[in-house]
């Protein structure tokens, strides 16, 4: 019933200039209510075919690849009119291209594709909005191959928007899992995200012009789990913003020198469950190059290993000034963590000043690791940081 109430929505607000219309009169019968109707161009992979329905209401939309599993999909640039491309089946050797010069909405009604070429099993060429609904009860998963020649399994050259209360899980064997070469969001109706692996990031966005006001990662909703990724967790590159409104992250990281959530300029949290696991040398589970702000939510958890840190504040030495950098700022988050690692281990570090003028922040961990937090430069509202001794 979600997923009938999201897509009416999603019909109503987003496809209006779909000549495939019907109309309902009120009950004077002097005004008509125009009622666009959604338009699907449908993708369905059984091993090793791939049926394509292209309705002739789906003006533009050309397929390239007839029925090999290898789908490349395009809209021609003269048309501005959105469609909603649904794919669903399984291939083991798999994958679906889909360039577009308008914004388009791809709903993932129960994907099973492993990509065996240069192509990942995903690739959405589209320049502007591209919005990705997860079919509530579904079970979407990708993964590619280290043929990759794409920075990620799921690869999206627009601004890519997931929302949706199914499942996604991928894997990225080449490089990242999820790349956005823009803005990443996860609205509050998503369901569950894991990635299961990656050689790079897990999550990869911002990688274009270098904008701030295109790249970055934002949460309101969903829980992102990751497994096994080799690189940082969720890393906003090319002077990124992370925005954590909602939802869950459950961030593992077990590498050496790598980060949990980083962001090349600035972190925001407002709300949502950040859930640290941190071990590894030089291990960071919340980075970010500038300034942090936590205002809201909780962040829980572990920070162990040999140099480790749970939140960072790191001046990065740009020449490239967005704010002044390396600074923590506390003002209304729950932040519960204990520290067991070794070395200079740190729940709370900031190469400049750490703030806190609200909330609780609560530190523990064996007497070695107190007082569990460094500020190289000023440290403010320091009786609203706590520490315990375990043992």
């Amino acid at each position: 019933m979600k997923h009938l109430l999201l897509l009416a929505t999603l019909c109503l607000s987003l496809f209006a200039c779909n000549n495939n219309e019907e109309t309902a009169n009120t009950e004077d019968d002097e005004d008509t209510v125009t009622i666009p109707q959604p338009v699907f161009v449908d993708v369905v992979f059984n091993e090793s075919t791939a049926e394509i329905n292209i309705p002739a209401e789906a003006i533009g939309v050309t397929c390239s690849s007839g029925n090999s599993t290898s789908v490349v999909l395009a809209l021609d640039s003269a048309v501005q009119t959105e469609y909603i491309y649904r794919v669903r089946g399984y291939s083991a050797s798999g994958s679906l291209t889909i360039n577009s010069p308008y914004k388009l909405t791809l709903l993932l009604a129960g994907l099973q594709l492993t990509s065996t070429t240069a192509e990942p099993p995903l690739h959405l060429n589209c320049g502007k909005r591209i919005n990705l609904i997860l079919q509530e009860n579904t079970v979407n998963t990708l993964a590619d191959n280290p043929l990759n020649e794409k920075k990620g399994a799921l690869y999206t050259k627009g601004h890519l928007e997931v929302e949706g209360g199914g499942v996604l899980n991928v894997t990225g064997n080449a490089r990242h899992a999820i790349a956005s070469k823009e803005y990443l969001q996860i609205k509050k109706t998503t369901g569950y995200i894991h990635i299961l692996g990656s050689v790079g990031d897990g999550i990869h966005c911002g990688e274009g012009d270098g904008d701030p006001e295109n790249n970055y990662f934002k949460i309101s909703g969903g829980t992102l789990t990751f497994t096994d990724v080799q690189g940082d967790l969720i890393d906003c590159d090319d002077y990124g913003t992370a925005y954590i409104n909602g939802g869950t992250l459950n961030l593992t990281v077990a590498a050496d020198d790598t980060k949990g959530l980083k962001a090349d300029s600035l972190i925001y949290m407002t709300d949502g469950t950040i859930n640290l696991n941190v071990t590894g040398t030089a291990a960071i589970g919340i980075q970010s190059n500038y300034a942090a702000y936590f205002t809201g939510g909780t962040v829980t958890g572990t920070v162990a290993g040999i140099n480790t840190v749970g939140i960072k504040g790191n001046d990065s030495k740009s020449s490239v000034t967005v704010v002044d950098g390396g600074y923590l700022y506390f003002s209304g988050t729950t932040v519960n963590l204990s520290v067991q690692g070794f070395g200079k281990c740190y729940a709370l570090y900031s190469e400049h000043d750490i703030t806190a003028t609200g909330g609780t922040i609560a530190l523990s961990g064996p007497a070695d690791n107190a007082p569990g937090y460094k500020a190289k430069d000023t440290l403010t509202g320091e009786d609203f940081l706590s520490w315990t001794d375990t043992e």
